[in-house]
């Protein structure tokens, strides 16, 4: 099996620390860098191939958030993980929003990483316990959908812009629908812009 290759931006040296400590239990995993900054990061993804990005929100020359939002497009098959202190919704929602494959809370025994890791891997999204329900169901991908409903965007339009067809549309709206018991669009809108405001 070849390792997993792995990049880590945290400017706290002890939480890196703690982290490749745990990561180094499993030997699939591979820790290629450790990195303080947003440029440092940069550079190094433009000269080396990850397949997981671990990645802190606040950092002192620039937000995770924007780091992720270029990873995502110029690497896109690089998982990255958003690992930080916020539990906020409107930070898990805009990490969402920039298709982040996961969010991690420091607050998370760290024992888990290496599980979560895997589980982002495999494909699934993930979300810390402590991060509220309202966002759990939703998949990146279906948060995406639900903003370009937000927008006025018909479904048609959406499935152009996304790139899938109406009928994968259709099938995410109805998933959302259903696990937030709503008849329709209008009010799955609704319920979801008062749960982000709580």
């Amino acid at each position: 099996m070849e390792p997993i290759k792995i990049a880590i931006l945290e400017d706290h040296s002890v939480v890196t620390e703690g982290i490749i400590s745990v990561l180094k239990t499993k030997p699939f995993f591979q820790v290629l860098g450790e990195f303080r900054t947003c440029t440092e990061i940069k550079k190094f993804l433009s000269e080396t191939e990850v397949q997981f990005l671990l990645l802190d929100v606040d950092l002192p020359d620039g937000s995770g958030l924007d780091v992720l939002r270029e990873v995502k497009a110029k690497y896109p098959t690089t998982k990255v993980a958003m690992f930080t202190l916020h539990s906020g919704q409107m930070y898990v929602e805009n990490a969402m929003k920039a298709k982040a494959d996961g969010y991690i809370l420091k607050s998370d025994p760290i024992s888990q990483l290496p599980t979560v890791i895997e589980t982002i891997l495999n494909g699934d999204y993930f979300v810390s316990d402590g991060i509220s329900s309202v966002v759990l169901p939703f998949s990146s991908f279906q948060i995406e959908i639900l903003q370009l409903l937000i927008q006025g965007l018909s479904q048609n339009e959406i499935a152009d812009q996304i790139n899938k067809s109406r009928k994968t549309v259709e099938y995410h709206l109805n998933q959302m629908r259903t696990k937030f018991s709503c008849k329709n669009n209008n009010e799955l809108i609704s319920k979801y812009q008062k749960e982000m405001q709580k």
